[in-house]
C-alpha cells in the first residue's frame, strides 16, 4: 500500500505539473493595400509582426509579482512565416505534455487566436485540423470577457457591456500602455522597432491583470 501511495503520488504530481498557463498577444499590420488587414489575415497585406507569450507550467495562474518577462518573436528579425513557425512549434511541443493547457489574453479569443490560425493557415504553416487543435481546443481565460465585472458601463446600459484593455488598466491603476495597435503600423513603417517593443511590453501585463481580476472577484462576491 506504501509503495502504491508513493507512485500514485508520483503520477498525480506529474499531472498537476502540466495544468499550465500560456499568456498571449500579437500585433498586427495594416496594409496601405487594405487597413482591415491588422483586423482580418486574409485581407491584402495582412501579417502578424510581433507574437509575445509567457508559459508558466503551474495548475494555479502567476501572481502578479511572479510575472515574467514575455517572450517576443519579431517579424523584422527574420519573417512572418519564421516567427509563425515557431511559434507552432513551441504550441505544438507544450500541448503534447500540457493536455488542460489555458491559453490567456485580453480579447484573445475573437482576435489574437483566430489571426493566428488565418496567418498559420495562409502559409501552410499545418493542416487546418491541427492547427483547429492547438489553438481553439486548449482551455481558455479572455481577459476582455471578463471586464464588464469591473466596467461601469454595465451599469450604465443594464447589460454586460465590456471595456477596453487601457480602461481595465486605469481600473486596477495598473501602468497604461502609451500608444495603440495602428501605431505600431506606423513605427514599423518607419522602422522604429524600439518603440514597437516598448508598446508590446507595456500592453503585456495579463498576468496582473488576471491576478488583480480574481482578487476583485473574491473581495466583491465572495466576502474575502
Amino acid at each position: 500500500m506504501t509503495i502504491f501511495c508513493f507512485v500514485f503520488n508520483k503520477i498525480s504530481l506529474a499531472l498537476v505539473s502540466v495544468m499550465g498557463h500560456l499568456f498571449l498577444d500579437i500585433e498586427t499590420f495594416s496594409s496601405s493595400l487594405d487597413a482591415d488587414s491588422s483586423l482580418n489575415p486574409y485581407k491584402k497585406g495582412a501579417k502578424v509582426i510581433v507574437i509575445a507569450y509567457t508559459y508558466y507550467n503551474s495548475f494555479k495562474p502567476p501572481l502578479k509579482e511572479e510575472a515574467k518577462p514575455p517572450v517576443f518573436l519579431k517579424e523584422w528579425e527574420s519573417s512572418e512565416k519564421a516567427i509563425l513557425e515557431e511559434f507552432y512549434c513551441f504550441l505544438k511541443k507544450t500541448s503534447a505534455v500540457d493536455q488542460y493547457l489555458k491559453i490567456a489574453g485580453f480579447n484573445v479569443t475573437k482576435f489574437d487566436l483566430p489571426y493566428l490560425f488565418g496567418r498559420m493557415n495562409s502559409l501552410k504553416i499545418a493542416p487546418e485540423e491541427e492547427l483547429h487543435d492547438l489553438l481553439f481546443r486548449p482551455f481558455g481565460v479572455d481577459l476582455f470577457q471578463l471586464t464588464p465585472i469591473i466596467s461601469e458601463k454595465t451599469k450604465k446600459h443594464g447589460q454586460l457591456w465590456g471595456i477596453n484593455h487601457k480602461e481595465a488598466c486605469n481600473f486596477f491603476k495598473l501602468q497604461e500602455k502609451e500608444a495603440n495597435g495602428l501605431d505600431c503600423t506606423k513605427f514599423y513603417n518607419e522602422k522604429n522597432y524600439e518603440k514597437i517593443m516598448e508598446y508590446c511590453t507595456q500592453e503585456f501585463n495579463f498576468e496582473q491583470l488576471l491576478d488583480c481580476i480574481y482578487l476583485h472577484v473574491m473581495k466583491n462576491f465572495h466576502g474575502k
